[in-house]
């Protein structure tokens, strides 16, 4: 599930204590990350997915950022990158 159809799709009290479990407030949520105005830094990152029930992962979180490609990436012979 994308990270902000997870935000839109709380309750209002859903959401505050998803926050309050993340560490952050609903409205530091609902304010900068729904819109990805600000990057959260990586142990509010974690906890965003480890505390979203299994409906968000890390990498949905990432995207949401623009942290991690949505698509697979391609050289410049239009092959797949290699990943390490």
């Amino acid at each position: 599930m994308k990270f902000r159809d997870f935000i839109l799709n709380m309750t209002p009290d859903e959401l505050k204590q998803y926050a309050k479990a993340t560490g952050t407030t609903s409205g530091y949520l609902k304010t900068h990350l729904l819109y990805g105005y600000k990057e959260p830094r990586k142990n509010l990152r974690k906890a965003l997915a480890e505390h979203s029930g299994g409906k968000v992962s890390e990498q949905e979180v990432l995207q949401h950022f623009g942290l991690y490609p949505t698509s697979n990436l391609l050289n410049q012979n239009g092959n797949e990158v290699a990943r390490t």
